[in-house]
């Protein structure tokens, strides 16, 4: 009976461990460095996936890259252009959150954007007649798409950098499942995937940026099988001879870079692509209109950080929230 018993129990630690095997893969794509951590028998293979998808995906939406098909669409001087059908379902998507946030994620504001400098890192301040010449190209609502063939203006372009990482996040998680991929933590840069729970069954604990420390967070989320993603002004911004800083996220209707209360916006639910967008598009309407959005779209939750140490997050995820014990100044506000 003793023996049967041991024999039993190695083989449940055989079958544990096996299901828990672990692997990492460290990449750079999209501008940015990449983690991808996974767990199961081809965790290793999923990983390989993962990261070469996400390479051919960057080929494909690339603004600067000659090769992809959102530059060929930028820099044509006839349409329309004909465009292959996964950076299409991208575009398609981008307008949708366009039309949804009515307009304050706006795909089209690459000619802005990059009479900023944001492009190149060849930093400027263009003049007001510069910027109101340029937002004329930025209108989202001029872009038609018939089948394959997109229809816009000469001069006008996307910059799909707003949702790229969010979509290559699900895609790469499609991937990833397709070798029995249950548990795997997904870091593209900052864009948290999350696929299923930890191996032992427990949430994920997430750390959410301190806006004012680089070095330290506000706090952690406990979550599972979500996207967590976030969008902020202190990582990609530059000082002007003003002394002002300019941050990489613009305002549609003026052509400048944001200026508003906020200071980071994390969107939270199942489509990374969907959480991209909404990220930004939080960010862009500022605290009071950003809740008004979540209640008319309560299909998403938020952790919103203010200039003013303020952290709103919405009820549904609030108890999952633990605040950083090291914090001063801070205050919690439960959205609902």
């Amino acid at each position: 009976m003793k023996k049967t018993l041991f024999i039993t129990l190695n083989i449940l630690f055989f079958m544990m461990t096996s299901c828990t095997k672990k692997s990492e893969t460290y990449f750079e794509s999209m501008n940015t460095f990449m983690k991808v951590q996974a767990y199961g028998e081809k965790a290793k293979e999923a990983n390989a996936a993962a990261q070469k998808y996400i390479g051919e995906l960057e080929k494909l939406i690339s603004v600067t890259k000659p090769e992809s098909e959102i530059y060929k669409l930028n820099n044509s001087k006839t349409f329309p252009v004909k465009i292959k059908v996964e950076a299409l379902d991208l575009i398609k998507t981008a307008l949708d959150m366009a039309e949804k946030s009515d307009g304050a994620f706006n795909p089209c504001l690459y000619p802005v954007s990059s009479a900023w400098g944001f492009t190149k890192k060849q930093y400027r301040i263009p003049p007001a007649q510069e910027i109101a010449e340029k937002l004329l190209l930025c209108d989202w609502k001029k872009v038609r798409i018939e089948a394959s063939d997109v229809y816009m203006e000469p001069g006008m372009a996307f910059d799909l950098g707003g949702i790229g990482k969010g979509f290559a996040g699900d895609e790469a998680a499609k991937k990833m499942r397709e070798f029995g991929i249950k548990s795997a933590l997904l870091d593209l840069g900052g864009n948290i995937q999350l696929i299923g729970k930890k191996p032992d069954g427990s949430d994920w604990t997430i750390g959410i940026k301190n806006p004012f420390d680089k070095n330290s967070s506000v706090g952690t989320l406990k979550a599972n099988d979500v996207a967590i993603i976030t969008s902020a002004g202190y990582e990609r911004y530059f000082e002007g001879p003003d002394g002002h800083k300019y941050i990489h996220i613009f305002d549609g209707t003026t052509g400048c870079p944001v200026e508003n209360d906020l200071v980071s916006t994390t969107a939270i639910a199942k489509s990374g692509t969907y959480c991209d967008g909404l990220s930004t598009t939080l960010y862009v309407l500022g605290l009071e209109k950003s809740i008004a959005f979540w209640k008319r779209n309560p299909n998403f939750d938020f952790i919103i950080i203010t200039k003013d140490r303020q952290i709103y997050i919405t009820k549904k995820i609030a108890k999952k929230f633990t605040m950083n014990g090291d914090l001063n100044g801070f205050a919690v506000s439960v959205v609902k």
